[in-house]
């Protein structure tokens, strides 16, 4: 045993952050733009490229490539966006789900995602719209 592991009567505890489990959840609502023929949200657009794959471009300038359909692609942008909005870098155990609902001119995708890791204490609990 180290000194460092050791904790004695007069010594104050500072409080470490615990690992907890906490249910995240987002959404996300695209609508079609028939002047540039691709789908659109508030900071990001996303299309299909000549070879059937699906891209998205964000203003924060990431960019999702390759992916085989528009579901794939949500998943992978609303849970990356989640998880960096909930600041969950350090999360064990991550487990999805995700619900769709398309009209002609527009798609929602859903995500709940209830991970095991050190939050933020400033972070809300509950859902958030992205």
């Amino acid at each position: 045993m180290f000194h460092a592991d050791t904790l004695y009567d007069n010594e104050e505890n500072f409080g470490l952050p615990e690992i907890e489990e906490r249910d995240l959840s987002a959404s996300l609502t695209l609508r079609w733009s028939r002047k540039r023929k691709r789908w659109e949200c508030r900071n990001a657009f996303f299309w299909q490229d000549a070879k059937n794959k699906w891209s998205c471009r964000s203003q924060d300038g990431r960019y999702y490539y390759g992916f085989r359909s528009l579901r794939a692609l949500l998943k992978s942008y609303v849970g990356g966006l989640l998880c960096e909005k909930s600041l969950c870098y350090s999360a064990k155990n991550a487990r999805a789900k995700y619900w769709f609902s398309q009209n002609p001119r527009r798609v929602t995708c859903c995500v709940t995602m209830r991970c095991t890791g050190f939050f933020p204490p400033c972070f809300p609990k509950g859902g958030m719209k992205l």
